[in-house]
């Protein structure tokens, strides 16, 4: 079901229609102020009325602010007594799931969630040990650090792991050992024999140059736990 129009001018049959919506799950595409909020807010309002539990319904947002607005438009909608609503970003949703389960995930219940400024700070602190022998630093590393959190974080939302991670390095780096000489061979093979002087002639750029790898042998490395058991099974689309 797509929404283009705000939700003021969007007829309300079809409102209706998603806010009541059974048998199955129900996509919602709409542009920015096409009223999704509040939509949402009024299909939770909905589940609770028709005998459902609010805090057993999950509503994940795109941001912390849009997950704010969606709160509170919620807590406006609700009658009674609840526990706390699951409404929230999905970093906000992962940290409250592995603080509640902690045990589970075999944390400690009082561990620290790292900002990206502290976590470059932090690998700033400890630049002599980290692993970046096959790239040149030149002048403040500031800026390789951050591209390399920023790698890190692009693989493990790919759920791309060390291992596999390493598997890629190996094999980037026997493609770029086998290059050239397939090169040099396939040209000597081609070329036709002649008795004829010839004058020698510097190769281009393209083909005298090799690429080389910028990513490093071993990676900076987080990998998030597991945790398991009694997270919300419902969720609100």
């Amino acid at each position: 079901m797509r929404e283009e129009r705000p939700t003021a001018q969007t007829p309300a049959s079809e409102r209706e229609r998603a806010v009541a919506h059974e048998g199955g799950p129900l996509l919602i595409v709409g542009a920015p102020g096409t009223g999704k909020t509040e939509l949402l807010a009024r299909r939770l309002a909905h589940l609770v009325a028709a005998g459902g539990r609010p805090e057993s319904v999950l509503m994940i947002a795109s941001r912390q602010a849009t997950a704010a607005r969606l709160r509170e438009r919620c807590e406006a909608l609700l009658t009674g007594s609840y526990e706390e609503l699951w409404i929230g970003s999905w970093d906000a949703i992962g940290e409250r799931l592995l603080r509640e389960y902690s045990e589970e995930a075999g944390l400690d219940p009082f561990f620290d969630v790292l900002s990206r400024a502290e976590r470059l700070a932090l690998l700033l602190d400890r630049l002599d040990r980290l692993p970046l022998r096959r790239h040149e630093i030149r002048g403040n590393p500031t800026g390789l650090l951050a591209r390399l959190l920023a790698r890190i974080d692009t693989l493990k939302a790919e759920r791309v792991g060390p291992t596999t991670l390493s598997e890629r390095a190996r094999r980037g780096r026997r493609r770029q050992a086998t290059r050239p000489s397939a090169r040099r061979s396939g040209a000597s093979s081609s070329s036709p024999r002649s008795t004829r002087p010839t004058t020698a002639s510097s190769p281009s750029p393209a083909a005298s140059t090799a690429a080389t790898s910028s990513s490093p042998s071993t990676a900076c490395w987080s990998s998030a736990p597991t945790c398991g058991g009694g997270s919300p099974s419902a969720s609100a689309q």
